[in-house]
């Protein structure tokens, strides 16, 4: 029986898997990332890629300590756009592939780095403006070179913590299925990404392909200690500010 390996659906998974030459005895399913972690919470020898933030709630996950999605710079998978001429903000709205991550960390950028406490709401309506302070989560700032007027999220988190962003852990209830995922597949990830995107994001605008090109070293795939570093100091932030009674204590394998 195949390993089910869950995706969250944006470009940077596809380039996970991509590098993966040896994709046989698992199978492998892109769905929007805030589902990943219910379906592997209801199939046991199931893993996937979850939001980092959802490890709150699901605290008897094993997560594996090599492999997951981590940013160290510019690069990222969310955009926060402003509106122009204002001195303060209290709303902020969230569109597209949105997670605990953005939810709980917007809050708490906020508060630390401009003393405001914001209201997160969710924006299911097309942008086709910035009359509104947005922060666009997944492909679309790709697809429509919207991230070349945003602000990275995950520069801003790197700045707040000091460490690696990490955005996606590789989660399950079976601590035997992330051994073997971080046995199978460890090694087709520290050979370095490619510096050519065109193939495989045919539909994209030159600009976003060059973008992806100069920065994909930012993108983390093999973790080391620094990336370990990021996913403890996430999960310290929700308690510092009040959020949980308990810092959650990750069960690394």
């Amino acid at each position: 029986m195949k390993t089910k390996f869950y995706l969250p659906r944006n470009i940077f998974s596809q380039i996970l898997l991509s590098e993966i030459e040896d994709k046989s005895g698992v199978e492998f399913e892109f769905v929007p990332s805030s589902l990943i972690v219910k379906r592997i919470s209801n199939e046991k020898d199931s893993v996937g890629l979850i939001p980092t933030m959802d490890l709150i709630s699901n605290k008897d996950l094993f997560v594996s300590s090599e492999i997951g999605i981590s940013f160290d710079a510019l690069l990222s998978n969310a955009y926060i756009h402003f509106k122009e001429e204002q001195e303060t903000i209290d709303e902020l709205f969230l569109r597209g592939d949105v997670t605990s991550n953005e939810v709980i960390l917007s809050k708490i950028l906020f508060k630390e780095f401009y003393d405001v406490e914001i209201k997160a709401t969710l924006l299911n309506r097309e942008v086709t403006d910035f009359k509104d302070n947005i922060l666009i989560i997944g492909d679309e700032n790709y697809e429509k070179e919207i991230f070349l007027n945003g602000l990275s999220f995950a520069e801003e988190i790197i700045e707040l913590i000091n460490a690696p962003y990490v955005n996606f852990v590789l989660a399950g209830q079976s601590e035997e299925s992330i051994k073997e995922i971080n046995s199978k597949y460890k090694s087709s990830f520290n050979k370095g990404h490619a510096d050519n995107f065109d193939n495989l994001f045919p539909d994209f605008p030159q600009t976003s392909l060059d973008f992806l090109s100069v920065n994909i070293q930012h993108l983390v795939i093999d973790f080391d200690e620094q990336d370990r570093e990021g996913i403890k100091q996430l999960m310290q932030m929700p308690y510092f500010h009040g959020m949980i009674k308990d810092i959650t204590d990750v069960k690394f394998v």
